[in-house]
């Protein structure tokens, strides 16, 4: 499957996969967690978000809001031959242009690209090696950053990968002119805002989307994984301040029930949309 489709009033949104990942150990992506602690959560995770062992599963994808005349293209993923740390990022040759065109979104046709945070894999493809040189992807689309992330991405040495991808993936698009530095809180208009989420990056953004009396929220990496929807503590090691993110995480997810938005999980496999539902004192993600 290369993209998936759901539609919130006047908007489509486009999941446009770059890769899926399965079988992998959470204590690689959560701090002391184990497999047992997600196996616990096998009924409502297996098949499509974790094996029966509790391994995990996670996507790195872009979503397409598309609609009312523009559209726009939300964490553009890794991208290719792009030197990183990660094995799994290093050096890749995926095809996500192709996927991207093929679900009718041609790099020359999207009009905004915004990023949740600048991890190397929120960002990757608003470049790509021409004879060389890193030049922009989307050529016509102006490229959203707030100076908090920004500030960051440019003075934390303890986190993979930044100076790289500072280089290759964000000081082109300034040099090109299609960059506009913009507020952590922002109305996009026409029912598209940007609230602050931060905890996981210090500049994190998630989007919002209203329409015809309908609700659509799109994660970024406030929460990486639906387990963590039932387990608020467990702390993804990127994050850069880990209390902060918990409480991120259970003010937006009970926003998101609330307003019984769909909610679009960022790095979610399989089936990432679906509805946030309380638990107790936690919640629940029920997949579409």
């Amino acid at each position: 499957m290369d993209f998936q489709r759901w539609q919130v009033g006047d908007y489509t949104l486009t999941a446009v996969i770059e890769n899926e990942t399965p079988g992998i150990p959470p204590g690689l992506f959560f701090v002391g967690v184990k497999e047992e602690d997600v196996a616990r959560h096998a009924a409502w995770l297996v098949p499509d978000f974790a094996d029966a062992r509790g391994r995990v599963t996670l996507r790195v994808q872009a979503i397409v809001v598309e609609g009312r005349g523009r559209r726009v293209l939300v964490d553009p993923c890794v991208g290719n031959a792009k030197a990183r740390t990660l094995p799994f990022w290093n050096q890749q040759h995926w095809p996500f242009l192709e996927r991207l065109a093929a679900a009718g979104l041609a790099p020359e046709r999207i009009d905004l690209v915004v990023h949740t945070h600048l991890h190397a894999d929120h960002c990757g493809w608003d470049t790509r090696l021409e004879g060389g040189e890193w030049r922009p992807t989307f050529r016509n689309a102006r490229h959203l950053y707030n100076q908090a992330e920004l500030d960051w991405i440019r003075s934390d040495r303890k986190t993979p990968d930044n100076d790289a991808v500072y280089a290759d993936s964000i000081a082109p698009i300034f040099a090109a002119g299609l960059a506009d530095v913009v507020p952590q809180e922002l109305d996009l208009g026409d029912g598209l805002r940007l609230e602050p989420s931060p905890g996981h990056t210090p500049g994190h953004v998630s989007l919002w989307i209203e329409s015809q009396g309908e609700t659509a929220l799109v994660s970024g990496d406030f929460l990486h994984h639906p387990v963590q929807c039932a387990e608020l503590g467990w702390a993804e090691i990127g994050d850069i301040d880990p209390d902060q993110a918990r409480a991120t995480r259970r003010r937006i997810l009970g926003r998101a029930a609330e307003t019984r938005a769909l909610f679009l999980g960022t790095h979610f496999a399989t089936r990432p949309a679906g509805r946030i539902e309380p638990r107790g004192d936690a919640f629940r993600f029920i997949p579409l």
